[in-house]
Formats: C-alpha cells, structure tokens, sequence
C-alpha cells in the first residue's frame, strides 16, 4: 500500500474513532453498584484509543516495497454486510436475539452447513456472551425497540 493510501486509511480510522469516543460520552449513566466501576463506556473507550494508536502507527510507517494487492474477495464484503444488517437487528430485536441470528446466517455465508454445527455454535457463543455480561458483570445487553413492547 503507497505512503498516501497508508496515510488515507490511518486518517480515516483516526477520525472514525474519534468521532465514536465522543459519542461514548452520551451513553447512559448506569448506577455505580451496577457497574463496579466499570461502565458500558470503558470497553468502546480503551478499543477505540487502540484503533487511534494503531493509525499514527500506521500513518508514521514508511512505505515497504509492497507487492500488489489481490482483489478483495466477495465474502469479505458480505460479511461487512451482515455486520451491517446484525447492527440493525440489535436495535430492532436485542442483542442477544440478534447475535443467534447473525451467527446463523454468518456461519451459513462461510460455508458451515451442518445444521447440528450450525445451532449449536450460534447458541453457545450467545449463551456465553449472556453469561459473561449479564450474569457475571451484571451489564445488561439491549432489549431492542419491537421488544420492548411486549412485555415479559
């Protein structure tokens, strides 16, 4: 990749994490006991400065002879998709609702088609993030707009 492609992309990631740090200023203020001092604001925040750090790394790194790239794969760009799609669907239906989805329809787009496979992969990795966040930290994961209105 040429110095100015390096440097579009470090200034394009830098921006992007900047813009996102400061929107994590208006996240929720959640109580103190429930976060134990650990806020749904410090993960985002400690990603986001690694990406900004990574950037000036790679805007301050001089172009290497680089060998032509290849043409970027038409899975990549699904995958990107879906990640656009699982995005919409936390809003709309919950994380973790949408997270089985997303595993499920990512799997199948790589090629996983063992449906066996398929299901129980989707539901542990869901479980396990459930586990994780919401029973062991107490961080609750977003219900979603359509969830919210049934009631459970």
């Amino acid at each position: 990749m040429p110095r100015s492609a390096n440097l579009v992309a470090a200034t394009v990631a830098a921006a992007a994490a900047v813009v996102l740090f400061a929107l994590t200023f208006t996240f929720e203020q959640m109580p103190e006991g429930l976060t134990q001092g650990l806020g749904a604001e410090l993960f985002p925040r400690l990603v986001l400065g690694a990406i900004l750090v990574l950037s000036i790394i790679l805007a301050l790194t001089p172009e290497r002879g680089a060998e032509p790239l290849a043409p970027v794969a038409p899975l990549v760009y699904g995958s990107a998709a879906s990640f656009a799609v699982f995005m919409a669907l936390v809003w709309a239906i919950g994380m973790l609702t949408a997270m089985f989805a997303y595993l499920l329809g990512l799997s199948l787009l790589w090629g996983e088609r063992r449906p066996l496979v398929l299901l129980a992969s989707s539901a542990l990795v869901t479980l396990a993030v459930w586990a994780v966040f919401v029973h062991t930290f107490r961080i609750p994961l977003p219900r979603g707009h359509l969830l919210t209105l049934v009631v459970f």
